[in-house]
């Protein structure tokens, strides 16, 4: 299961949060600024905070890159013509 919240509490951004359906894992939250990407899991056990900061673009390619096969990628923009 996931959420997701436009212009949340964390500011002018996107929060998706994903939640572990086997409960063996700590919810994941990807918050999405225009120019960061921030990826943090609050560990209620810990009660510590793990965070990793990434570009849009480094995210774009992670999510890309999923179902891809083993090699070395790179991800060109298109601009769409209306």
């Amino acid at each position: 299961m996931f959420t997701v919240e436009n212009d949340t509490d964390n500011g002018e951004g996107s929060t998706i949060t994903t939640l572990d359906e086997t409960n063996q894992h700590d919810d994941v939250e990807v918050i999405l600024y225009e120019d960061s990407v921030y990826i943090r899991q609050i560990s209620d056990e810990y009660e510590s905070i793990q965070m990793i900061v990434l570009s849009p673009q480094q995210f774009k390619d992670i999510v890309l890159a999923y179902n891809l096969p083993d090699g070395a990628y790179y991800q060109s923009t298109s601009i769409r013509m209306d």
